[in-house]
């Protein structure tokens, strides 16, 4: 029985075990971006956006692609091909467009759609053969070999005969290499020959697989180097060398670690020849180990996919606040341009006055009123930013609530919940510097009532009684927003581990001027925080700890934010006996 063969039907054993246990508590390995390969793709597009250049444009969606295809994120990586396939298809042929169907093609067998991975790997020959682009056939038989592969694996053995146009497609990369002088191309040639001849169970994989990892250490390429040790790990399996396999995979596993890797497919080849040397060894726990891991592997990427719809949106929404924050700086750049030549001519015209008096009149009042028109448009223009700042806040709210109602997952639904409602406290700030007399300050009063009655709403609890006792007090917009999340946070917290314990729910909110600080007050008629009282503090009052979440975190950097200083208490008066929160900063 071939040693891949063993390995599934252990898999399914073992998989059958997996569901009777839970993984609670697991630590898996969850694939990440890589940030230099991110960086290096948005300093592409940035510097294609600087020229208004479509094709290096074209290139940076590209790197993007390729970013997302190491994450194990296809749906991503596919998104961004198809942006840089919009540029490229218009033009003439070109390696850049054969090398894009190569890509589209790869990730549309990931999908199990070989009908479309055909229809791109064809294209891509086509293309590749106009442009005369040897190195690109390189990769177009390449693909082609692996579709054809995975089509053989679900036929065998009914068609043993496509074996042998699966190895003409690995020997004519090889051969185009040679052809080539390109180390590399043949390496990967003789890696995916030597990859299927072990699936063949064929002695002969090994010196391929040796070969093909002798030049892959020449040019020092790390990632498809692990790739290759992997297979031969896997070749000396086959051929009952489980020593050489075991130092290869440790040898492997090693370079993959040290080297920062984190690629997707890697980490699974890795786990899964592991966990097919223990089985063949007999270490049925190590075995039972490595294939849990590769299981928790697969189960992180799709609870990643799922959690890929609110990533996206993040990042459209903070692209989308980093491009108006450009263009608002262009603004001032221009403001400040203007108001520089309005400076010089005011000069040349002061100089004028010792002469021509009358004249000089004139030129002041015409300069009175350029910078009343430049005024107004500031106002205008400020104005206009809170209003798409508040619109797109009120957008990404929006989304945030369809997402909610498509979810089930209770946990899933209130952390988006608690989500919208940051996102919505701080829309509340830039609606109210958009709507009063005021460019850049939040009066208080309204705006933290309006807060707490938002939140208390959004957990069924808009009728319970509120004390508000908040002064006259006006913030700049940057403290208002982080006054309002503390708020936020603090009455979600109340309505969910306070206000359930009560007959008669009650929520307090004070707010005083003390000089130059603001004292801020939250507290409930809830059981209080008794979990986690601080048993050295003597000063007559309970200090409290609360536990360390997400919202605590928030709360901790936003208080930073503010350079104030905070505490949590249990009681207040008679009325209000559960958890109080005091907060004083300067203004």
């Amino acid at each position: 029985m071939l040693p891949h063969t063993c390995f599934f039907r252990y898999q399914f054993v073992v998989l059958a075990l997996l569901l009777s246990f839970t993984v609670n508590g697991q630590q898996g390995i969850p694939m990440r971006i890589q940030a230099d390969r991110l960086q290096n793709a948005r300093t592409a597009e940035q510097l294609a956006l600087q020229r208004n250049d479509s094709l290096l444009l074209a290139e940076a969606w590209y790197l993007y692609g390729k970013t997302y295809v190491f994450a194990g994120d296809y749906r991503m990586a596919q998104r961004y091909f198809l942006k840089s396939l919009s540029i490229h298809e218009p033009r003439e042929s070109s390696f850049e467009l054969g090398r894009l169907y190569v890509r589209l093609s790869e990730i549309k067998l990931k999908q199990d759609d070989v009908r479309d991975a055909l229809r791109y790997i064809n294209l891509s020959i086509d293309v590749f053969k106009k442009a005369h682009s040897d190195e690109g056939l390189m990769r177009s038989y390449g693909a082609l070999g692996q579709l054809y592969e995975d089509a053989w694996q679900n036929e065998w053995p009914s068609n043993p005969a496509k074996a042998d146009s699966i190895l003409a497609c690995y020997r004519e990369v090889e051969r185009l290499g040679y052809q080539l002088k390109d180390t590399m191309g043949i390496a990967e040639g003789k890696l995916q020959a030597g990859s299927f001849l072990t699936k063949l169970n064929d002695p002969k994989a090994v010196p391929y697989l040796e070969k093909a990892l002798e030049l892959m250490r020449i040019k020092q390429k790390i990632g498809i180097r692990v790739n290759a040790m992997t297979h031969l790990a896997e070749a000396y399996l086959m051929v009952n060398k489980p020593a050489l396999a075991y130092q290869m995979l440790c040898d492997a596993e090693a370079l993959y670690t040290s080297n920062g890797l984190n690629e997707h497919d890697n980490r699974l080849n890795i786990e899964q020849i592991f966990a097919a040397y223990y089985e063949a060894t007999g270490q049925w726990e190590k075995a039972y180990a490595r294939l849990r891991k590769f299981h928790e592997l697969e189960r992180l990427i799709l609870l990643e996919d799922r959690k890929g719809a609110i990533s996206r949106l993040n990042v459209e929404y903070e692209t989308g606040k980093k491009e108006a924050l450009l263009k608002t700086q262009k603004r001032e750049l221009s403001l400040r341009k203007e108001t520089i030549q309005t400076h010089q001519r005011f000069t040349v015209a002061t100089l004028a006055l010792l002469v021509m008096a009358v004249s000089m009149s004139v030129v002041f009042f015409q300069l009175y009123r350029r910078n009343k028109r430049i005024s107004r448009r500031n106002e205008v223009l400020l104005k206009e930013q809170n209003h798409r700042v508040k619109n797109n806040l009120q957008i990404v709210s929006s989304l945030l609530n369809l997402q909610s109602r498509r979810l089930t997952d209770a946990a899933a639904k209130r952390a988006i919940e608690e989500s919208r409602l940051r996102v919505q406290s701080m829309a509340i700030v830039h609606r109210r510097l958009y709507d009063g007399d005021e460019l850049a300050e939040v009066k208080l009063a309204d705006f933290l009532e309006e807060v707490a009655t938002n939140s208390l709403r959004a957990f069924g609890y808009g009728n319970i009684v509120t004390r508000f006792a908040i002064d006259e007090v006006s913030l700049v917009a940057d403290k208002a927003i982080s006054l309002g999340l503390i708020v936020n946070e603090l009455v979600t917290n109340a309505c969910k581990y306070a206000f359930s314990y009560v007959d008669e729910p009650l929520l307090m909110i004070r707010c005083q001027k003390q000089d130059h600080a603001v004292l801020l007050i939250v507290a409930d008629n809830g059981p209080g925080l008794s979990d986690w009282r601080d048993a050295d503090n003597h000063t007559g009052q309970v200090e409290v700890v609360p536990k360390k979440s997400f919202g605590m975190t928030l709360i901790q950097s936003q208080v930073a934010q503010l350079e104030g200083t905070y505490s949590f208490q249990t009681g207040l008066d008679d009325s209000l006996t559960g958890t109080v929160f005091r907060l004083e900063f300067t203004m």
